[in-house]
C-alpha cells in the first residue's frame, strides 16, 4: 500500500511539473525579421545578382497601397501588403522607394481617386511630380488561416497555417503603359505546443498574416526584379535656371557627375485603335547636356546638368542617358 502511495505521489508531482510548464505556449517557427519560410529569398538574391550587370542609375519606384478584395475584409491587410513590398524592394538595393506617406499625400492633392486605382494618367502623373520611374500596385485576393494538430497523450501540438494570394502590376510612369502583370500566393506556418491543454491559446497574430504576405511578396518580386530590370532608367528636369537644368536623380540614385544626358520633350498619347488601351507617348530630343554636379538636395539625390546643345529647356522634360 505505501509503495503505491508512494508512486501516486510521484505522480502529482511529475503531472504538477508538466502543468506547471504547460502553461506558456511553446512557439515554433520563423521569426517576423524573416522574409520567407519557403527558401525564395535565396531565388530573389540570385535573380538580383543575375540582372545586375545594369550599372545605370537606380530606379525610383513607388508603392501604392494594396486594394482590400479579401472577403472577409481582413484589417490593414493592404497597407501591410504595401509596406512589406517596399521594404523587400529597398533590401534588394536595386531601387529607390518613394515612401508611402508622399504616394498617399501626392494622390490626395491631385484627386487621383481610391487607393491602389491607378490608370495611365494618373500613373505619368506621379511619375511627373515625384520623378517615379514605376509604380508597383495591386490586391490581396484571398487570405485564409486553419489549424492543424495532433495529441500525445498529455501533450498536444497544433500548427497555425496561414495562406494569402496576391495580384500585383506594374507601370510605367513615363508612358502609362503596364510592364506587367502577375500573381503569386504565399504560406506561413506557426507551431503551437502546450500540455494537457494549458497554454497555447489561439488569439489574433498578425506575424501570421505579414509572414503569408512576405512570403508571396518575396515570390513576386523574383519576377518583378526580371520586369523592372528590362526597365531603361529615365529622369525628369525639376527645374530650369538660366543655363542649368535641375535633375531629380543625383548620387544616391547612381547618377555620376560626367554623364551625358539626352533631353526629351514628352508629346501626345497613342493608343491603340481596336482596345483603345495607351502604347506609349511620342518623344522629341530636344538637346542634350552633362552632369557637373550631383549631390545637391538633403539626400543628395539631385544634380545639376549643363546643356551642350538644343534651347526651350523647361520643367517636366524627360532626360535618359545618352546613347
Amino acid at each position: 500500500m505505501k509503495a503505491v502511495l508512494r508512486l501516486m505521489v510521484v505522480m502529482m508531482i511529475v503531472t504538477s511539473m508538466l502543468l506547471m510548464a504547460g502553461c506558456a505556449p511553446k512557439i515554433s517557427g520563423a521569426v517576423k525579421d524573416d522574409t520567407t519560410v519557403t527558401g525564395t529569398s535565396k531565388e530573389l538574391a540570385k535573380t538580383t545578382s543575375d540582372v545586375d550587370e545594369y550599372q545605370g542609375p537606380k530606379l525610383r519606384v513607388g508603392v501604392v497601397n494594396f486594394q482590400n478584395k479579401t472577403p472577409s475584409k481582413v484589417l490593414g491587410i493592404g497597407e501591410a501588403a504595401a509596406d512589406i513590398l517596399g521594404t523587400i524592394l529597398q533590401k534588394t538595393g536595386r531601387f529607390i522607394v518613394i515612401p508611402q506617406q508622399d504616394i498617399e499625400s501626392i494622390m490626395q492633392q491631385q484627386h487621383m481617386g481610391a487607393t491602389g486605382a491607378v490608370n495611365p494618367d494618373t500613373a505619368a502623373k506621379m511619375g511627373e511630380i515625384l520623378g517615379l520611374n514605376a509604380i508597383v500596385t495591386g490586391a490581396v485576393t484571398a487570405y485564409s488561416e486553419a489549424e492543424e494538430g495532433q495529441d500525445m497523450l498529455v501533450y498536444k501540438t497544433k500548427k497555425q497555417i496561414a495562406r494569402v494570394t496576391v495580384d500585383y502590376r506594374i507601370v510605367d510612369t513615363t508612358t502609362g503603359v503596364q510592364l506587367m502583370a502577375d500573381s503569386g500566393a504565399g504560406i506561413y506556418e506557426k507551431g503551437v505546443g502546450r500540455v494537457l491543454g494549458m497554454g497555447g491559446k489561439s488569439t489574433y497574430d498578425s506575424d501570421l498574416r505579414d509572414g503569408a504576405l512576405r512570403d508571396a511578396l518575396t515570390k513576386a518580386m523574383v519576377n518583378m526584379t526580371k520586369g523592372l530590370g528590362k526597365r531603361k532608367w529615365n529622369g525628369r528636369v525639376a527645374q530650369v535656371e538660366g543655363r542649368s537644368l535641375y535633375i531629380n536623380a543625383g548620387e544616391k540614385s547612381g547618377l555620376q557627375v560626367g554623364t551625358k544626358l539626352d533631353v526629351y520633350r514628352a508629346g501626345k498619347a497613342i493608343i491603340d485603335p481596336v482596345t483603345k488601351m495607351k502604347l506609349g507617348t511620342t518623344e522629341t530630343k530636344i538637346g542634350q547636356a552633362l552632369v557637373t554636379q550631383n549631390d545637391l538636395g538633403d539626400q543628395a539625390d539631385m544634380s545639376i546638368a549643363a546643356p551642350s546643345s538644343g534651347t526651350g529647356f523647361s520643367a517636366g522634360d524627360i532626360v535618359k542617358l545618352a546613347k
